[in-house]
This record gives structure tokens, sequence and C-alpha cells, in this order.
């Protein structure tokens, strides 16, 4: 009777065990694998250009404002 008992209580403390390990593991289809690691590239840039002078009389290029102001009419 005690054989008994002692094995039947060690069925139910794995099936106990079996369960939980189940519970806690990490659910797999739902995480992403990170993406592989990039290779840094130089890209050469090349050199920029100096703007053209500006004229001192302030006719720059402002845009086409005609007077008008913003918001919605």
């Amino acid at each position: 009777m005690k054989l008994l008992k002692k094995f039947i209580i060690a069925v139910v403390a794995s099936c106990v065990l079996a369960v939980s390990a189940m519970a806690f593991e990490p659910q797999k289809e739902n995480e992403k694998p990170p993406p592989p690691p990039k290779e840094k590239q130089d890209v050469p840039r090349p050199p920029k250009e100096s703007p053209p002078p500006r004229d001192n009389n302030n006719s720059g290029n402002r845009g086409n404002s005609d007077g008008k102001r913003g918001g919605k009419p």
C-alpha cells in the first residue's frame, strides 16, 4: 500500500512539473529572430559645391508669395 501511494505521488508530481515547465516556456512562434548584423559600408561623398553668392538687395529666392499671408481664405 505504501509503495502504491509513493508511486501515485511521484506520477502526480512529475505531471505537475511537466505542466509548469510548459507554461513558462517562451512562445516560439510569436518571437522573431533578430536580423543579421549588416556590414558598414563606406560610401564616398562628392565634395560639396559652394553656393552662388547672394545679392545684397534682398531679392533672394523667397518663393511666390504675392503679398499673401498664410492661413485659409
